[in-house]
């Protein structure tokens, strides 16, 4: 199970690469969408959607998104 975990945390984008130019747009974008996500802790998985962004090209933004502001 831990080689499983590993596996999982190695595929985490890195988020400087949300500046590499030599990365097509939509994966920077995806890359940075991530790290958004991350960092001001949306609701959903934000590795899932990440995922999905790299498979099509664009945020799943009805799975993962901000979190509502409290009232």
């Amino acid at each position: 199970m831990a080689g499983s975990q590993v596996a999982a945390e190695a595929d985490t984008p890195d988020v400087d690469d949300a500046h590499n130019t030599n990365l097509p747009e939509w994966k920077r974008r995806c890359i940075a969408t991530y790290a958004e996500c991350k960092d001001d802790d949306w609701q959903g998985s934000c590795y899932a959607c990440f995922r999905y962004c790299e498979g099509q090209q664009e945020w799943p933004i009805n799975k993962c998104r901000p979190r509502r502001g409290k009232r």
